[in-house]
């Protein structure tokens, strides 16, 4: 967590799984191919395993606080604050979670006190968060079960979910849930899941100079092996020849 009062057309990526509070100021968020215009009194959210590039205006560079973490339950409440792919939300004064943080900051750090202090204020933060764009109850009815199983695996896609994990998640029967998402989007769950964790690794193997087992372990595929096996399948190419393809591309 910290503090950026960024220089005119600063920029920093690219970065994962931060949260940020835009206290004054201006500047773009680029990720999952879409660019956001951000000002102040609004939060800009990379999930973890969202790979973004976000800039500082030239002309009012802006000014925030920031908080990463990590944690079983943190993907749930991510769920609650993302919407359509929706990663800037407004909020009515980005200083109170700028206090917040600095509260955390405060705190001693070699003690088990101070570790359930600091944990304490990331709930309240996340429950004044999640409290300023809606409720829990009104957010889980006003979306489908399909539509909340995508975000679920939107968000937890780089884990080795099994579509049985997404269901017992959302209370349901594997067979009503695969039934309500193919209606819906016209695809299985297993084959959107499959789709989305290959657009992931071609993401990476185009953007990063990772290996291609960290690029399987990124996307949840424990055996690297396996990964290659699956991605040619989907893609023709092995990734290592994806990326090459990539670089040659762009040379030319």
């Amino acid at each position: 967590m910290g503090f950026e009062y960024c220089n005119p057309g600063w920029s920093y990526g690219p970065k994962r799984r931060e949260y940020h509070f835009v206290k004054e100021g201006k500047g773009t968020l680029t990720i999952e191919g879409h660019t956001f215009h951000i000002h102040k009194n609004q939060c800009f959210i990379v999930p973890a395993g969202e790979v973004s590039l976000y800039s500082a205006d030239k002309k009012e560079p802006w000014k925030y606080s920031w908080i990463g973490f990590l944690g079983i339950e943190s993907s749930r409440y991510v769920q609650q604050l993302i919407s359509n792919n929706n990663f800037v939300i407004d909020i009515k004064n980005a200083t109170i979670y700028e206090q917040q943080i600095r509260r955390i900051i405060s705190l001693k750090h070699n003690s088990l006190a101070s570790a359930l202090k600091m944990t304490g204020i990331t709930y309240q933060l996340f429950g004044n968060l999640i409290e300023e764009v809606n409720d829990f109850e009104n957010v889980k009815s006003t979306n489908s079960l399909a539509t909340r199983a995508k975000r679920y695996m939107d968000l937890n896609y780089y884990d080795s979910i099994k579509i049985k994990d997404i269901a017992d998640f959302l209370n349901v029967n594997v067979n009503y849930l695969s039934s309500a998402f193919k209606e819906e989007f016209n695809l299985s769950p297993k084959q959107y899941l499959m789709k989305l964790k290959i657009r992931k690794a071609k993401k990476l193997l185009s953007t990063t100079n990772s290996t291609i087992t960290v690029v399987a372990n990124s996307v949840g595929f424990n055996d690297s092996l396996a990964f290659s096996k699956v991605f040619k399948q989907y893609t023709q190419f092995s990734p290592s020849s994806y990326r090459k393809k990539m670089i040659d591309s762009h040379i030319s």
